[in-house]
């Protein structure tokens, strides 16, 4: 008969058996997680690295123009450079919607000035309220352009008086 603390030796190989086993389990979990994560990666890959800022697309300059704000003696006077959305677009397509946007221009000049009119001072001349007109214009020319849109604008000259 077995004393107590002493293990027969098939229960010592049981034992060890199952502690192997244990152990490669966790072997292949982590391997598989891993894996896993690798191929994520290349699948759906980052479009921007932490603290990276991706380059402008192609770009189309509306020059500087003043603009009558929606109340008397109130000016705006901008450069706005009009940013294409070239994300998963090939160069063909790229082409086509920055044609698009130049033989479209007066129009786009047109619904800037009639969006900007109905600004007051105070609305223009905030940060929240420059990305706020932004946004607006940026869905605005998106809702009349066909072959592609407008990724953000930016201003490259502000000034309101």
């Amino acid at each position: 008969m077995a004393t107590p603390g002493s293990r027969s030796p098939l229960y010592r190989l049981l034992q060890t058996a199952v502690g192997l086993s244990v152990f490669a389990l966790v072997v292949l979990a982590f391997g598989f997680a891993i894996g896993t994560v690798s191929v994520m990666a290349k699948v759906n890959p980052q479009k921007k690295k932490p603290g990276e800022v991706p380059l402008p697309g192609p770009t189309i300059t509306i020059s500087d123009q003043v603009y009558n704000l929606g109340e008397p003696n109130h000016y705006l006077k901008a450069t706005m450079l009009l940013e294409l959305n070239a994300d998963n677009r090939s160069e063909k397509q790229n082409a086509a919607l920055l044609e698009e946007v130049k033989r479209r221009e007066p129009q786009i000049r047109d619904l800037i000035i009639r969006e900007v009119s109905g600004k007051t001072f105070r609305e223009v001349n905030s940060p929240q309220g420059k990305e706020m007109l932004k946004d607006e214009l940026r869905q605005k020319i998106n809702g009349i352009l066909t072959r592609g849109e407008l990724k953000r604008i930016m201003f490259t000259s502000f000034a309101v008086q």
